[in-house]
């Protein structure tokens, strides 16, 4: 029988307090959902549950895994959390060895738990399970997606049999098809083996899914805890209404740009990639990543992208801004064609990328201020003081002031970094902004106010935006037209309501059907 009980529970890192007082109890077959803001704790708690502390953390309190201390020993450690525990990290995912294919990861797992019969084929059952195609055991990382890569990872903390599962953020980077078979999952081994959950999530609608009960944190401490159908429906905390209220925008409510002629077009472009997961000499078919695709963007118009992991909407959206070139096919924008990479230097400043991890797209060595002007290279022969006006109102449009401008990274929250790299996207004046999940680095709050923030940078600034985002709440509230992508094509388009009440393609009513429900009765205010 698994048990982990917490009794008053406190983490200091440099002599900084981290968490303070957390008691909870979790017993076998129990599901908790640990919910708050960025940085309110949730991660840390789950890396003390099983030993994975900074140098330099101290604890007070009392933390016990069945009723035992956790093990001083390393070896101990690894091999209670090979068996016992489940551990799916947030950034796991990214953190995966170069060098080895995906299958070897489940491998490794397979093999740390004691499963060292029949690898193959138990690997290969793992990949179905989390709904990888078995062909994918053999290829590394960086030929597989970022929402694979997730379920790779979520495979290898599954196949041990874990009696708890501790998982942080398991939906990072998936589609709302792929989130509902890993949510499905995890619900089958929770009834079917008794296994424990602790869930640590941004997103309040998978915990009220997959959880029973609900802890709220706030700057390291419990502020609400009970039953889910107590916590959501009926919230005593301010913190658990802000959480509960934050994001339910209305598309009505917010502002819209005059959409005008068409800005840029794309005219049958196809994608061909070759494959590296198979032996040198061996046949290789090619991975066709785009297949081809011809759309449309007015002048002001704001356009989602939507569909699958794969489907190719990344692929599209770095041949438009220039970082790849499209194997056939062209572009064009203000009259000059364009094939990706040979995007003209003048045109080349009317687009800019978003990229999702805020935290990867800053140099650290670099203060934020000479980050977000490295784009006006594209115009050295601007005058210096058109360009320090340039860094006053790309800064300060996205609702920060000026004296931040020489801080390093690492002085941010994420919602900040986001604003700042959205803010070196607006320091050329582009005409249309590429927008890779803007949202998905953010907790609810930090999304949104960026949904906010966006619409009024679209009216303020007469921006044209193409949206890519496998959240569908966002698409409806800021794209006025969405196009459905499938295997490197366009399946379907209309208007979001178009869509998502009456979807004509299957693709298209499989996505609506598995967007999660809302969650609590809080009116929105």
């Amino acid at each position: 029988m698994s048990t982990v009980m917490l009794d008053k529970f406190g983490l200091s890192i440099g002599g900084e307090p981290v968490l303070s007082e957390i008691s909870f109890l979790l017993n076998q077959g129990q599901r908790l959902g640990v919910v708050g803001r960025t940085g309110a704790g949730k991660s840390i708690l789950a890396r003390a549950i099983v030993g994975l502390l900074p140098h330099g953390a101290t604890t007070t309190g009392s933390l016990r895994f069945d009723d035992e201390p956790l093990p001083d020993d390393g070896a101990a450690l690894a091999k209670l959390r090979g068996k016992r525990i489940g551990l799916l990290l947030q950034e796991a995912a990214e953190a995966m060895d170069p060098l080895a294919t995906a299958g070897a990861h489940i491998a490794e797992a397979l093999t740390a738990a004691g499963e060292t019969a029949d690898l193959e084929a138990k690997t290969g059952q793992w990949l179905a399970d989390v709904g990888l195609d078995r062909s994918i055991a053999g290829r590394y990382p960086q030929d597989l997606t970022a929402g694979e890569r997730s379920r790779v990872m979520l495979a290898a903390a599954l196949c041990g049999k874990p009696d708890l599962l501790i998982a942080d953020e398991p939906l990072a980077h998936l589609d709302v098809l792929a989130q509902r078979q890993v949510i499905g999952l995890i619900e089958r081994l929770c009834e079917a083996r008794q296994m424990s959950l602790l869930l640590i999530a941004h997103d309040l609608k998978l915990v009220a899914l997959l959880c029973t009960r609900v802890i709220v944190l706030e700057a390291g401490r419990v502020v609400e805890a009970g039953d889910k159908a107590e916590v959501f429906g009926r919230p005593k905390h301010a913190h658990t209404r802000l959480l509960m209220t934050a994001g339910r925008h209305r598309a009505r409510t917010l502002m819209r740009t005059p959409i005008g002629a068409v800005l840029l077009e794309v005219r049958d472009v196809k994608r061909v990639y070759k494959r590296r997961d198979l032996p040198v000499f061996s046949p290789r078919s090619p991975v066709v990543a785009l297949d081809g695709v011809s759309l449309s963007i007015r002048q002001g118009e704001s356009m989602a992208l939507i569909g699958p992991s794969g489907s190719g909407k990344t692929t599209l959206a770095r041949i438009i801004a220039g970082l790849e070139h499209a194997t056939l096919g062209e572009l064009e924008i203000d009259h000059a064609v364009y094939h990706g990479t040979d995007l003209p230097r003048i045109q080349r400043r009317e687009i800019s990328l978003v990229f999702p991890d805020p935290t990867q797209s800053f140099n650290p060595a670099l203060t934020v201020g000479e980050s977000i002007a490295e784009p006006l290279q594209l115009e050295s022969q601007r005058l210096m003081d058109e360009l320090s006006e340039r860094m006053v109102e790309a800064v300060t449009g996205v609702g920060l002031t000026t004296d931040v401008l020489g801080w390093r990274p690492d002085a941010f929250s994420l919602p900040e970094l986001q604003r700042l790299a959205i803010a070196r996207a607006l320091i050329t004046r582009p005409r249309l902004i590429i927008l890779d999940e803007p949202l998905s680095a953010l907790d609810v709050v930090g999304r949104g106010e960026l949904l906010v923030m966006l619409n009024r940078l679209r009216a303020d600034f007469g921006l044209t935006f193409l949206v890519i985002s496998q959240d569908l709440a966002m698409v409806q509230v800021v794209a006025d037209r969405v196009l459905v992508m499938d295997k490197g094509k366009i399946v379907e388009s209309g208007t979001p309501a178009m869509l998502f009440d009456s979807p004509q393609h299957e693709l298209t009513r499989q996505l609506a059907a598995a967007a999660l429900p809302e969650v609590g009765i809080v009116p929105v205010f």
